[in-house]
């Protein structure tokens, strides 16, 4: 298959999003789609961000939002999995080394299940995610709702939530259900299933089903059975989860939730500190929150998820593997080490190419945006607007979807810098500079050693 395959398979799909969203029943009579507007949803959608310059619960009919679902479905699953999936069951023939390197980029490659099986059970996983989700979202929206509104709200929702896109049918996403526990419940739940990766996900029901068939007689036992992937996703998703709950709860403490009991403080705390890591609803006026809260939600953006998920970022274990690096240095350990292993130098040396291309792409970002917004002016005329910048640029790229409220005001020049943000962000930069560069030989030799002064 062509190496450039999974740039063109995402380019293609926004380009036809950006089209149908322009075609008649898509859009309110009366309500004209500009271009760029449709371009901006298209890749918003596809690469499962949801930042809107347009209202999509009222700028939309039912058509235009069924499209908005199968863009979100699309990019979450990835146009390249489906074919891959259908070249590998309409043919019989065996994975190409190219497509099982980019299975494994994308979804991440798992010693228990072939390329034929992964893709068929992340199919289905997805398919019972969102299902389940719908089901227990409907049971919630019927009481508000009449059965089709019901219906429609519960299946976008799950599936967007799932996907970790941000977007919502409702003009102030989810912050009428700020205090109801069966929706934030469900939409965390689902942000959490899409955000840790399928690979997780059927590590740790492989190792639970040997428990109950007692092939491990201890349950501590079992940790020790997940791989180390596994271990690093679920205890770096589940500090950030609670740390960053509390600390939320703690710089809203005298803002937002000054009002609020300590009680009433958890459940808006936690989400937002699960959203901000990928998904992109919110219970709360992002624009209203603190600096600190800002700041914050600013780095849960860019740690994102995890590999081989819906999400975006520079994924969990990447930031974890930055923590290790840091520990071993500092400890003068020769080699990364984490949880009793050692990690190869490649993946350390891809971490933190990782790392630094976030850090270049949201600098790029920014600088766009500031130019379009304000050319050359003094910084008094700008005061203020770099951090708003900042977290609309970390959300485009981290695939998150939250703003302070300044995407519709943005100028067209500023819209597409964001899409082409959210472009790298969803596909991410090593891939698309390795589609550029191509398969590099290994070097058999290195070059005479000469040191430099650091620090």
């Amino acid at each position: 298959m062509p190496r450039y395959q999974l740039l063109l398979s995402f380019l293609i799909l926004i380009l036809l999003g950006a089209l149908a969203l322009r075609m008649p029943g898509c859009i309110p009579e009366g309500y004209e789609l500009g271009w760029i507007d449709a371009l901006f949803t298209s890749t918003s959608a596809v690469c499962v961000t949801g930042l809107t310059v347009v209202d999509t619960g009222t700028k939309f009919s039912l058509g235009g939002q069924i499209i908005i679902l199968i863009l979100i479905q699309a990019g979450g699953l990835g146009m390249l999995t489906i074919s891959n999936w259908l070249l590998v069951v309409l043919s019989g023939s065996r994975v190409s080394l190219s497509s099982r390197f980019i299975l494994e980029e994308t979804h991440g490659m798992h010693y228990r299940i072939e390329p034929t099986g992964l893709l068929k059970r992340i199919i289905l996983f997805t398919i019972l995610s969102e299902g389940i989700g719908a089901f227990v979202l409907f049971l919630r929206f019927i009481v508000d709702y009449p059965f089709p509104r019901a219906f429609w709200l519960a299946v976008f929702h799950s599936v967007a939530a799932f996907c970790n896109a941000g977007f919502s049918l409702f003009p102030d996403n989810l912050m009428s259900y700020r205090d109801d526990w069966v929706i934030n419940m469900t939409i965390m739940a689902l942000i959490v299933l899409g955000g840790i990766g399928f690979m997780v996900f059927s590590d740790v029901v492989f190792v639970l089903n040997s428990v109950l068939k007692r092939r491990t007689r201890r349950w501590f036992l079992a940790w020790h059975r997940i791989t180390l992937h596994s271990k690093v996703t679920l205890i770096t998703t589940g500090i950030l989860i609670f740390a960053g709950a509390l600390l939320v709860a703690l710089f809203e403490s005298e803002n937002l939730m000054k009002e609020m009991p300590f009680h009433q403080r958890l459940l808006p705390a936690l989400f937002l500190s699960i959203t901000s890591r990928t998904a992109g609803f919110n219970t709360v006026d992002t624009g209203q929150l603190t600096n600190l809260t800002l700041l914050l939600v600013i780095f849960l953006m860019f740690v994102g998820a995890s590999p081989g998920s819906t999400g975006g970022g520079i994924k969990t274990t990447t930031f974890a593997l930055l923590i290790a690096l840091f520990r071993s240095r500092l400890f003068n350990r020769p080699r990364t080490e984490m949880f009793g292993r050692t990690v190869p130098e490649s993946l350390v040396a891809k971490a933190v190419v990782s790392w630094a291309a976030f850090i270049a792409l949201v600098l790029i970002g920014v600088t766009g945006l500031e130019y379009f917004e304000f050319g050359f002016a003094s910084h008094k005329v700008s005061s203020g607007s770099v951090l708003d910048m900042l977290f609309e640029v970390t959300s485009a790229l981290g695939t998150v979807g939250l703003s302070v409220g300044i995407t519709p005001t943005l100028q067209s020049g500023s819209r597409l810098v964001l899409v082409v943000i959210m472009f790298f962000g969803r596909v991410g930069p090593l891939a698309i500079a390795s589609s550029f560069i191509g398969q590099r030989h290994v070097l058999r030799y290195t070059l005479p050693e000469e040191r430099i002064m650091v620090g």
